[in-house]
């Protein structure tokens, strides 16, 4: 009920649209929200994104080919600091997923890359419950424009996912959703600031049988807030604000804290030097 199966706003302030250097990468998004509103109830949730990116020596029409997985876990609380039975709260895994995709540098600072893969489905209390990671299969394509130049970065990050239906009851809980996560910053020495937002929809509004009958229907919502990060170098870090303008259905706008660091784990020796077949 807080989000699509790929949490919005996780993507913002990455320039997946730029290939990488051939290595492996740590990068961990983590996210704290609050939703409040009359009549409604509190929500307080964190989210964990550990993602695992390795960028391959292959090739694909000039493209590097790039693997994702991910790995998420979710914590919520449902009327935190409540008594008389209103407070409730859960903490499980939410649906990990594999994406594989082809980054171009397109010249002139431009990239862009198309990932595809699934998140896979999850049997947990949470998920049955608020149906916060569910027992579904969810197919995705992320397709990303970045722009790095002259100490500008932009980046958007367009997501698609489809799922499939729930593997407990054969309804297909969750609808078709599409989101776009996207940053505009400048890098100063070695900090960055900027601003960023995202925004999702329900393609379609999802089953009645959805928990909670609110969430029987569909859902959009659009955030905006702001970016600072520092290169530490080699360690990048970044910590982002966004709050909801505009929300439908959503029973209360979401504020959020993010926090990400992005650690290269392994990077190819560069060649040796070749010796000349013939020295004078």
């Amino acid at each position: 009920m807080a989000d699509p199966v790929s949490p919005a706003g996780w993507t913002a302030g990455i320039a997946l649209g730029s290939p990488l250097p051939e290595g492996v990468y740590f990068i961990n998004t983590a996210t704290y929200f609050e939703r409040s509103k009359a009549g409604s109830p509190t929500i307080d949730a964190g989210v964990n994104i550990p993602v695992v990116a390795w960028s391959t020596p292959f090739k694909i029409l000039g493209g590097r080919v790039e693997v994702l997985g991910i790995v998420p876990e979710l914590a919520v609380g449902v009327n935190p600091n409540t008594t008389g039975g209103l407070a409730s709260s859960w903490r499980d895994f939410y649906n990990p997923a594999a994406l594989v995709g082809v980054a171009w540098d397109l010249g002139g600072g431009w990239g862009f890359a198309n990932y595809v893969g699934a998140f896979a489905p999850v049997d947990t209390r949470l998920g049955n419950t608020l149906n916060l990671g569910g027992n579904y299969w969810t197919f995705l394509e992320l397709a990303t424009l970045a722009y790095n130049r002259d100490n500008w970065s932009l980046t958007a990050n367009f997501t698609y996912s489809s799922s499939g239906n729930d593997r407990n009851t054969g309804v297909a809980i969750q609808p078709d959703t599409a989101q776009i996560d996207f940053s505009v910053s400048r890098h100063i020495n070695k900090w960055e600031v900027g601003l960023v937002g995202y925004g999702s929809t329900d393609l379609g509004s999802p089953s009645p049988l959805r928990t909670l009958g609110l969430y029987g229907k569909k859902q959009s919502q659009f955030a905006l807030g702001g970016l600072v990060g520092y290169n530490f170098g080699p360690v990048i870090t970044q910590f982002y604000l966004t709050r909801d303008v505009a929300e439908t259905n959503y029973a209360g706008y979401d504020t959020r804290f993010w926090t990400r660091v992005i650690v290269p784990l392994w990077n190819p020796d560069a060649p040796a030097p070749q010796r000349p077949l013939i020295t004078k």
